[in-house]
Order: structure tokens, then C-alpha cells, then sequence
């Protein structure tokens, strides 16, 4: 895939060729970051204040802007930065400086198609020796930028994709949060308020676990890896003989899966799918007695996370028991009300989900360009 008016075959040059490789390098005294530990990991940008929170190091300094980082150590490793920012050099970042006047996101975008060496044990590491004999293609400047203009838009539209699933997130969060403390009420279809609100145990307006005959012979596992962010993300159709021991609950359509093992992560799933689905025992199948939809979106409320939180056990993978979840106290409405709330947040997911898949779609959109637009 070319642009327009460029023909030609491109050069190939080992990184070295092109670039001054150093680790560190360039480093201004000014504009100290504070930082986080995950600044040992990769190369982060941030603005603060000189001398705050440097975890160890006497000094984290800024670097050129014009030149690529490249962490050359931890689980990052190989990761190209070029983006407009200015970066701090960690242990093992390694720092590219342009010899002529290459457009550095162009090779941003083509170093990160590389497959740079990692060590088979212990912590991935690349040194500047290793990537200096790593080849790369390139065309002229004139290409370079028009290639690398061209996936910053698409770069630039992923960003503001985020930021729109973001403030749809938070927005969410602060509705969810006014609704389930009874600040924001509905009123019925005459405009009349609802009853007030009953506390009850969540064992009583839900069934925990429901009992079931057997487990069918084949069918969709879901597992705690299988769902994040109340997305499924994973159909894994197994046998009964070749299942884990775990896979015990059968669910049925508008069945409630409540993660029991660090719980404040909130990978729930409302379950709307029909044919044969078993979940894993790390879950509680909650089975509302009225509203599902209802009861799903209060489970996501931080008071309710924060009362099972309290009721874990454990530290590095807290969890709770189906019966100390089934004793936890919620506000439980009218069936009215409960319609009407839980219809209303589900319709904010609704356009999150579709949000994402906007999302989703775009960034395959950039994998295909990088596929075709790079030799």
C-alpha cells in the first residue's frame, strides 16, 4: 500500500545506520518528575515539582524531544515512544537520536514492528549493541512524513475514542452513585414518587447458587478470565469429561455472575444469552427474584463493593463466600422503580458497548495500515 505520487523501492539500513543509539543521554537538570514506580518499568511522561517522589533516584530528568525511546528492560521491552512529549530516562531506556532528518514517528511506527531479543530467563532486556543491528525499511522524507502524518490522525482519533468511553465510565459511575444513595429518584408514568425503599439481604430478593439436576455434556465455559469490564470476552465450548472440576454452574438467561476473588476488579457478567453456558465456582450465579437487570447494576455499586470488600479474606487474593455475600444488606424498590433504573443504566452500557466497538473497530483499522503501509 503506497500513497499517491511515490514509487520506488526503500532502502534498507541497520538502526545504527540511521540512529546515534545511548542509553540515558541528553539529560536537562530542569522539570523534575514525579513519579510512580512504574517508571522503572517503562518510559512515562508527567509534569511536577523538583525533588518529589523520585523512589530511590537522586535525579529523573527530561531528554530531547526529538528522538525515540525504547525500554530496554521489564515487560515492555522493544516498546518505540516518538509522540510530542518529553520522557524521562530510566535504567535501560534506551535513547535514538535522528543523524539526518528522518521523521522520528515514522520509525516510531516501524521499530514497533520489530521483534527485538529477550532474554529466556529473568527480566527481558535489550542492550544498544543488540538493536543496532536490527534492519529496517524506510522511503524518502517526503514519504516518512505523509506515512506518519496519516497514522498520527488515526492515533489522534483513538485517543479522543478513549476519552469518550472515559467520561462515559465516570459518568455512569456518578449516576449509579446518586441513584443507589436514593439522591436521584424516578417517578412512576402519572409523575408520582415510588414507595420508599426496603433494606433486605441480598439471600432474600436473589437465589445464590440455585440448585441444578446435572451439567449437560457440552457446553460454554466461562471462566474468571473469560469476562472483564462486564464484557464476555471468551466462548470456549468444552466436553463434560475434559472440563475443570470448577464448572459446576449452569446458567440460565438473566442469571447474575459475581466475581468472587478480588471482587473490587468488577468483572461481572449479565448473563442475556440462551443455549448452554457453565460458569466457573470462582462466581456466585445470583438469580433475581424480580428485577436482573436491577439487581446487576446495584452489585457494581461502590457501597455494596465496599461492604464485600470488608468481608474478604485473604490479601493477595481476597474473596468472599457465597454466604457472606448472601447476609449483605441492599435498598431494594419497588419492582416499578427497580424496571425503571435498571433500564436506564443498562442504556448507558448500551452506548458504551457501542462506544468500544467504535474503538475496537478503529484500532483494527491501524493494525491493517501497519500491516500494509511498512515492508
Amino acid at each position: 500500500m503506497r500513497f499517491p505520487g511515490f514509487e520506488g523501492e526503500w532502502e534498507v539500513k541497520p538502526l545504527e545506520s540511521i540512529f546515534d543509539i545511548s542509553v540515558g543521554g541528553d539529560v536537562r537538570k530542569e522539570n523534575v518528575c514525579e513519579v510512580k514506580s512504574e517508571i522503572f518499568q517503562y518510559p512515562i511522561y508527567a509534569n511536577a515539582e523538583k525533588g518529589k517522589g523520585l523512589y530511590g533516584y537522586s535525579n529523573i530528568y527530561k531528554i530531547n524531544e526529538n528522538v525515540i525511546t525504547i525500554a530496554g528492560r521489564g515487560v515492555n521491552i522493544g516498546i518505540a515512544h516518538a509522540r510530542n512529549h518529553k520522557f524521562y530516562p530510566i535504567v535501560r531506556l534506551l535513547i535514538l537520536h535522528p543523524k539526518n532528518s528522518e521523521n522520528i514517528y515514522f520509525f516510531e511506527y516501524q521499530i514497533n514492528k520489530l521483534n527485538f531479543y529477550k532474554e529466556s530467563t529473568g527480566v527481558p532486556q535489550l542492550t544498544a549493541p543488540q538493536i543496532s543491528i536490527y534492519e529496517v525499511a524506510f522511503p524518502s522524507i517526503l514519504e516518512q512524513q505523509k506515512v506518519a502524518n496519516f497514522l498520527s490522525l488515526i492515533d489522534e482519533r483513538i485517543q479522543t475514542q478513549n476519552k469518550i468511553i472515559r467520561e462515559s465510565d465516570v459518568l455512569k459511575n456518578v449516576i449509579s452513585q446518586r441513584i443507589f444513595s436514593q439522591e436521584l429518584r424516578f417517578q412512576d408514568n402519572n409523575g408520582c414518587d415510588f414507595p420508599a425503599w426496603e433494606t433486605k439481604k441480598l439471600k432474600e430478593v436473589c437465589d445464590i447458587n440455585p440448585k441444578i439436576k446435572s451439567v449437560p455434556n457440552s457446553f460454554y465455559y466461562i471462566d474468571l478470565e473469560s469476562v472483564v469490564n462486564g464484557r464476555l470476552l471468551k466462548e470456549d465450548r468444552i466436553s463434560k469429561s475434559e472440563a475443570p472440576s470448577r464448572a459446576q454452574r449452569v446458567l440460565a438467561k438473566n442469571d447474575i455472575l459475581f466475581q468472587m476473588v478480588r471482587p473490587y476488579q468488577k468483572n461481572n457478567l449479565f448473563f442475556d444469552r440462551e443455549g448452554e453456558y457453565v460458569a466457573s465456582t470462582g462466581y456466585a450465579q445470583i438469580r433475581a427474584k424480580q428485577s436482573s437487570q436491577f439487581v446487576y447494576q446495584y452489585l457494581h455499586n461502590q457501597r455494596f463493593v465496599d461492604k464485600v470488600i470488608e468481608r474478604c479474606t485473604g490479601t493477595s487474593y481476597p474473596a468472599i463466600s457465597s454466604t457472606d455475600l448472601g447476609n449483605i444488606e441492599i435498598d431494594h424498590p419497588s419492582l416499578a422503580e427497580q424496571i425503571k433504573i435498571g433500564d436506564f443504566l443498562a442504556s448507558i452500557d448500551t452506548k458504551i458497548d457501542l462506544e468500544n466497538q467504535l474503538l475496537n473497530k478503529i484500532q483494527d483499522q491501524k493494525k491493517h495500515l501497519l500491516a500494509n503501509l511498512f515492508i
